[in-house]
């Protein structure tokens, strides 16, 4: 981090002066550890990114980003029987052609995977993919570090039923709305789950309107109230950080539209993977208010931070008609 900031606290009231002080505080300078996003998901191959973190105060250009990827590590996932090595890709590798594609893969903004060299770990011949009920250890060497952690893919649960509802139920001039959904949870205390959706029907630009799934904000929910219990919810429209769509900075954002075709995925997860979720959400919405307690995030990671997260998935599809 930078050295020296500078605070300027401001008290104001209705009935007192304002007045300010100029405050000097020396913020110790920290080692950058190393962030894993980790997950394997059902029938699917893992997928592995590693970064390091950044000073509060360091630039957020795209060069100062790109810089805290990391590209040079050895990668392995046990499956309890068999050690893989995983395979390095990196953007600098993939075709112009295929930037959009690797991007909704991947989960990564294709401006920033076009101009960054970003390096993931997988298995490229799918010899390794997440079996429901299965436990995974991952191990990562880099940078003279080592890393490792454990996490366990649950048995998927599915949704019995998704529906498309309007936000002011105004059939005649209303075309936004919330996709529902009715979930009967197993009948077994501990079950914790991820919302994610992804609209599949192309936008102005003739592309799909999300090139990935999307989960949006507070996506994660355990059972611990409705153990057993078949009950009805709802989520409203994720979108990526920073988007620039026109979609996600005007009266339609947060909001499913009448006409999007929308596939949901609902990931169920361990415990470990939903309290690492659950914590990052929580942060980031304490981050600025004065009022709260920072809340710090809680990795699963031995020697680093981020997560290694276990998915069983189930994928439905519904058609925004009210």
């Amino acid at each position: 981090m930078k050295p020296y900031i500078n605070l300027m606290l401001i008290a104001a009231g209705a009935v007192l002066t304002g007045c300010e002080k100029e405050i000097t505080v020396d913020l110790p300078r920290t080692e950058p550890r190393i962030v894993v996003e980790g997950t394997i998901e059902t029938g699917r191959a893992p997928l592995v990114l590693l970064s390091r973190t950044q000073g509060y105060f360091d630039p957020t250009d795209i060069n100062s980003i790109a810089a805290t990827f990391v590209s040079d590590a050895i990668v392995t996932v046990n499956d309890g029987i068999t050690t893989y090595p995983l395979d390095r890709v990196c953007s600098e590798l993939i075709p112009d052609s295929l930037i959009d594609e690797a991007a909704a893969l991947l989960g990564i903004d294709p401006e920033l995977l076009s101009q960054a060299n970003i390096c993931v770990w997988t298995m490229l011949d799918n010899s390794l993919v997440g079996v429901e009920g299965r436990t995974y250890r991952l191990d990562i060497q880099t940078e003279g570090k080592l890393l490792n952690a454990t996490t366990t893919i649950p048995h998927a649960v599915q949704l019995d039923s998704l529906w498309f509802r309007l936000a002011l139920q105004q059939p005649d001039d209303d075309s936004l709305g919330f996709i529902w959904a009715r979930l009967s949870d197993p009948d077994t205390l501990g079950n914790h789950y991820r919302w994610l959706a992804r609209r599949t029907n192309l936008g102005p630009d003739g592309e799909p309107k999300d090139q990935n799934f999307v989960a949006p904000f507070f996506s994660v929910f355990e059972d611990r109230f409705v153990n057993g219990l078949t009950f009805d919810f709802n989520f409203n429209r994720g979108s990526t950080p920073f988007s620039t769509a026109d979609d996600d900075n005007n009266e339609e954002s947060g909001f499913f539209k009448r006409g999007d075709t929308v596939v949901v995925k609902l990931a169920s997860i361990d415990r470990a993977s939903y309290q690492f979720y659950n914590s990052l959400q929580n942060n980031v919405a304490s981050a600025g208010d004065v009022f709260s307690n920072p809340a710090n995030v809680v990795s699963n990671v031995n020697g680093g931070l981020g997560v290694w997260s276990g998915w069983g998935i189930r994928e439905h599809v519904v058609i925004c008609t009210p």
